[in-house]
């Protein structure tokens, strides 16, 4: 069995993985390997790239230690390495635009926050190439792609073994420190390898509800300005929170696919657009005692919907929704006014959400797009679309000190398989801190 010793392992190739190795370099260490099961893995990074440079957005202070004037510091770190890549380009600018400062009071007059932030895009489909240009950055760190991390063991000697397996060659990679920044779609493995460490974890909220798809005129009024606008709604039966997240104008509704069922998700390509617009309306959901395991609760969401839809997502008309009826492939073939306007851009089972999504939750979400309706008269013309479920699981967290290291000494965890963080931004921030808590303990830098 081939054995690599290394100062610092990272799990993962993400956004807060690229940054630590960054930073790591930056500090002078060397012996540096960054592991990832896929072979071309980068997680958020290949995903439509929108960036919101505010500490108000992805980024939460408590979870970090940070205060708002830090936060920014890191902020613009982060945003000169981003915005060196060519394609990354600026797409809302909020000094001194009076169009923000009007919708802000349109949206206060109806008991809704609105949120503008300085925002950059590069679209999915220049995701590659600004992976490659983060990559170019960090020259002396080893990439294992590809490479899948079965197991994490203390050594006898105060480090770490990584047992790994590279196609069917076993391989053992052993470190000082471990920084874990698995992402969202290895962050049940982790947390799994977690236990067997006696890393603490809690369970925290995450997000359930639904991607809107309407005509982009509808829309432009606000995208025109802010081009991913952030809506919060407190709701009034419930008293729970909603917001608009992920706005795409035109882009394009997308399936993501999991092991055991299917979400939704939105994008947009830089050189192709659609003459839709799409966003994700999500209601936050905690848990207590005795389910408090989120993680299962939004499983059991998403499996009704994958047996519900035959194995796809599910669509259903607004204006079938507003009649308490089910969506069909008639209704969607139909010439009437309705429903020749628009053309979904993804391929899902037409039916009825109601069957699928918990009461409360639909309660909220019809709540809020009332609301919306009012501050962007239009979008819920009965053509428009909502597809279920988007369910954004950030819900595994893991205390730590203000150097993200855990309550086990040498082990770190940074972004939002972590939950550290909610977006490429906070998962960058997150991936700076923990490299300098490593460079710190371990006397590296």
């Amino acid at each position: 069995m081939e054995q690599d010793h290394y100062n610092v392992i990272i799990i993962g190739s993400g956004p807060a993985g690229l940054f630590a190795a960054m930073r790591l370099e930056r500090l002078g260490i060397d012996r540096i390997a960054v592991i990832d099961r896929k072979p071309y893995p980068a997680g958020g990074l290949l995903n439509d790239g929108k960036l919101n440079f505010d500490h108000r957005i992805g980024i939460d202070l408590d979870e970090l230690q940070l205060d708002p004037s830090t936060a920014n510091r890191y902020i613009e770190e982060v945003k000169r390495v981003f915005v060196g890549f060519p394609e990354c380009r600026q797409v809302t600018m909020v000094e001194n635009n009076i169009k923000i400062d009007s919708l802000r009071g349109m949206a206060r007059e109806n008991d809704v926050e609105f949120i503008a932030p300085e925002q950059w895009h590069w679209g999915t489909d220049n995701g590659k190439a600004m992976v490659d240009y983060l990559r170019d950055r960090v020259k002396a760190t080893a990439f294992l792609l590809g490479v899948d991390v079965a197991s994490i063991e203390e050594d006898g000697k105060g480090g770490y073994r990584c047992f790994c397996t590279e196609e069917q060659k076993k391989v053992v990679c052993s470190a000082k420190a471990v920084l874990a920044a698995p992402g969202r779609s290895g962050a049940y493995w982790f947390r799994d390898a977690a236990d067997g460490l006696g890393l603490r974890h809690t369970f925290g909220p995450i997000d359930v509800g639904i991607r809107f798809e309407l005509q982009k005129k509808f829309y432009d009024t606000v995208t025109d300005t802010v081009y991913d606008p952030k809506f919060i709604f407190n709701t009034a039966r419930h008293h729970d929170r909603v917001r608009t997240f992920c706005t795409n104008p035109g882009g394009r509704v997308r399936q993501e696919n999991y092991l055991n069922f299917k979400l939704v998700n939105g994008d947009t390509l830089s050189g192709r657009k659609t003459p839709n617009t799409n966003f994700a309306l999500i209601n936050t959901v905690a848990l207590t005692k005795p389910l408090s395991d989120t993680t299962e609760y939004g499983r059991m969401i998403a499996m009704q919907f994958f047996l519900l839809g035959g194995g796809s997502p599910i669509v259903q008309r607004v204006g079938d929704f507003r009649e308490g009826r089910r969506s069909s492939r008639t209704t969607f073939n139909s010439r009437t006014r309705h429903f020749d306007a628009l053309k979904a851009t993804c391929k899902a089972v037409p039916g009825d959400i109601t069957l699928g999504m918990p009461a409360r939750i639909i309660d909220n979400l019809w709540e809020s797009l009332k609301k919306l309706d009012k501050i962007v008269p239009g979008i819920l013309h009965p053509s428009s679309l909502m597809y279920a479920p988007e369910i954004k699981f950030f819900d595994t967290r893991f205390p730590t000190d203000a150097n993200l290291e855990t309550n086990v000494k040498g082990i770190f965890v940074a972004g939002d398989g972590a939950g550290k963080s909610r977006g490429i931004v906070g998962a960058a921030i997150s991936g700076i801190i923990a490299a300098q808590g490593i460079a710190e303990k371990f006397s590296l830098s």
